[in-house]
């Protein structure tokens, strides 16, 4: 199998119009007949991450040979995302290091809002499933979708179209094995076509981890997994452009559990049973109307139940979301436009008795015009600009009612200086109103009566240049986010207007895309503040996390048709004398360097099977990553706060079989 990575030309730092990437074939062997081929799905699922100094393209085939297992694995290699944790239900995800308070997450466009519980995770997705995950770096495009403050991550599920190719029916059996958990996972997809006009496809995926091991070869308690996950999805394509699917997914997690996942074990931190579980529904209807420039209709419909449960004193948080996304795309001239409205209604209940009588409630909705327009102004300048309007509401467990409404612009440009050489930019507000809070803390949390809805301001700047195979890249941005909620520090549960957020920095990218080799180093240097005091994880929450800077390297080399090696590269620097207000000292978080390498194997002799070996963690490095909770232990008072370090080396082996 061939196998080499591709680069996005970058319309502007803030992509504020992007059009994804068309897939690319799977090129084979000699021996696989025209016919063969015809019948070989592409692959067209990826990871676009707007906003690096390059953006980075992943294709699924480049998950299965990391053998991505939780979101960490997902975004290992991407310099400006960064998940903080060891234990897969407990990391968060943080995008140039402002937190998943600030961000945008959707699965297959169903909006994963609301906090179910501050010390795990607030979304929990499977790899397996992946069809491309588009990260957009900042404030920017006005179909983000509302309260986009540091960004939007959208995570899409796969198609039974991109599995089948030309045939009719098919089928994926995986099977693997963790070292460093002693575990396994395995997998189950079958996907054909019903007649002339309908495709489905069935997706079962399970793993049972035993508790990670550090470096050391020390136990790490409350770190096993026992998941399960099914998902299904229906595709009707009625000609005359008309396509409509629905699909359910369900994703089941329980174990034993520290009480406070994403703390290390300690006397304040015993371990417990936790269940977690996630479903997802999704309806589509698309009309790509033929020989018409100005009808692309998009429309969605989800719903999505998220709840996390603690037998131990019966006690329950769940976050009920719905919501709908109608868009229209015209092609006008040079003018690509898309418009349309959005909405979204959260409702966050937290109680005992499996959310009975006694149960704390609180609700929040916004809905939301947008329109976005690409203007390809000459052969050498684009320009993109366009604004969203959104009005939010939200009642709380106190009957207190918020509301704000407001206009969030863009615009940006690229210009090509050159044939080589392109200079981009932009700004960009995005606006947030008061939402939900996090489940496991409404019994006791207060809101001020005079919350304000946060605006965050984006300006950024980028340089690229194309020499031969390599591009060279630099870019800037500075992130400030006004009126900043949340909660007073230390322990507090009264949330507020903290102050001034901001964010920025710059990174530098350099990339090699030859015939079989790709490589591609990017450093990164961040800070993000609050009112001057730099951010820590454990102070404010799911604000943001201070970093150090970071050098990220991801190499990969095709050796024949049948053979690929890979090496991924995260070198942190250290981030000393941290001054935490709150404590009144100063806190380290101390530097680490981390290699992962793979090998994929599919015989030549063996049609559809396929071997992987990863070694992730290769040299057993010991370290605390930057976006876990950091070492407070050294003062007074703050016994036990500390992150679980990461798990030392995990060999991981896997076979799949497609027939």
């Amino acid at each position: 199998m061939q196998y080499h990575h591709s680069l996005i030309t970058r319309l502007s730092p803030l992509a504020l119009a992007i059009s994804l990437v068309p897939g690319y074939a799977m090129a084979q062997t000699d021996s696989v007949s025209d016919s063969d081929e015809k019948s070989k799905p592409k692959e067209i699922e990826e990871l676009v991450v707007i906003g690096e100094p390059v953006d980075s393209l992943l294709t699924t085939a480049d998950l299965d040979r990391k053998q991505a297992n939780d979101l960490d694995d997902i975004f290992s290699g991407v310099p400006t995302v960064l998940v903080g944790g060891s234990v897969g239900a407990a990391q968060k995800i943080y995008v140039r290091n402002l937190g998943e308070d600030t961000l945008n997450i959707s699965v297959d466009g169903a909006t994963q809002s609301g906090v179910t519980y501050h010390h795990t995770g607030r979304i929990s997705v499977e790899p397996e499933l992946l069809k491309q995950v588009h990260v957009q770096v900042g404030a920017g495009d006005a179909t983000s979708g509302p309260g986009a403050l540091g960004g939007a991550i959208k995570f899409e599920t796969k198609d039974p179209e991109d599995l089948l190719g030309n045939r009719n029916f098919g089928g994926i059996v995986k099977a693997g094995y963790f070292s460093n958990t002693e575990g396994y996972k395995g997998s189950g997809t079958v996907f054909g076509r019903l007649g002339d006009t309908f495709s489905a496809m069935a997706s079962y995926v399970t793993s049972d981890q035993d508790d990670m091991q550090d470096p050391n070869g020390n136990e790490l308690p409350g770190t096993n997994s026992d998941q399960d996950l099914g998902f299904v999805k229906f595709v009707g394509d009625f000609g005359g452009g008309h396509k409509a699917s629905i699909s359910y997914e369900n994703l089941a997690e329980e174990g034993e559990k520290l009480t406070r996942p994403e703390w290390g074990e300690g006397p304040r931190n015993p371990l417990r049973d936790l269940e977690f579980e996630r479903a997802t529904t999704t309806a589509k209807y698309s009309w790509d109307k033929p020989d018409s420039d100005l009808l692309l209709l998009d429309v969605s419909l989800y719903n999505t139940d998220f709840e996390i449960y603690r037998p131990w004193d019966d006690y329950a948080s769940a976050v009920d979301t719905q919501g709908f996304v109608i868009s229209n795309t015209s092609q006008v001239g040079e003018h690509n436009i898309v418009y349309g409205s959005d909405y979204r209604d959260d409702e966050v209940t937290a109680g005992e008795s499996a959310l009975g009588g006694n149960a704390f409630t609180e609700t929040s909705d916004v809905l939301g015009f947008f329109v976005q327009d690409r203007f390809q102004a000459t052969e050498a300048l684009l320009f993109t600009f366009g604004t969203r309007w959104d009005d939010f509401n939200a009642v709380d467990k106190e009957n207190n009612e918020f509301t704000s409404d407001g206009f969030s612009p863009n615009v940006g440009f690229a210009y090509d200086l050159t044939r080589d050489l392109t200079f981009s930019g932009g700004y960009a507000e995005s606006l947030r109103g008061v939402e939900t809070n996090d489940g496991f803390k409404l019994f006791g949390t207060t809101n001020d009566p005079d919350l304000k809805a946060e605006r965050a301001k984006n300006f950024e700047l980028g340089l690229d240049y194309t020499l031969g195979s390599f591009l060279l890249s630099a870019g800037y941005h500075d992130t400030t986010i006004e009126d900043a909620i949340g909660n007073d520090v230390p322990w507090s549960r009264h949330y507020e207007n903290l102050g001034e957020l901001e964010t920025n920095g710059y990174s530098l990218g350099a990339t090699y895309n030859g015939e079989r080799l790709f490589s591609k180093w990017t450093y990164v240097d961040t800070d993000v503040e609050l009112d001057g005091e730099p951010l820590t994880r454990y102070s404010y929450g799911y604000l943001g996390t201070s970093t150090g800077n970071t050098l990220t390297m991801d190499t990969s080399y095709q050796v024949n048709s049948t053979i690929d090696v890979g090496w991924i590269m995260t070198l942190v620097q250290d981030l000393d004398d941290i001054y935490v207000e709150s404590a009144g000292a100063s806190i380290s978080k101390p530097g680490y360097n981390v290699h992962d390498i793979y090998a994929h194997w599919e015989p030549s002799g063996l049609r559809g099977f396929s071997v992987t070996l990863t070694v992730k963690n290769v040299f057993d490095e010991e370290y605390l990553d930057h976006g876990s909770v950091e070492d407070f232990t050294h003062l007074d008072g703050y016994t036990g706060i500390k992150g679980y370090p990461a798990p030392g080396q995990d060999i991981r082996l896997s076979m799949a079989l497609r027939f």
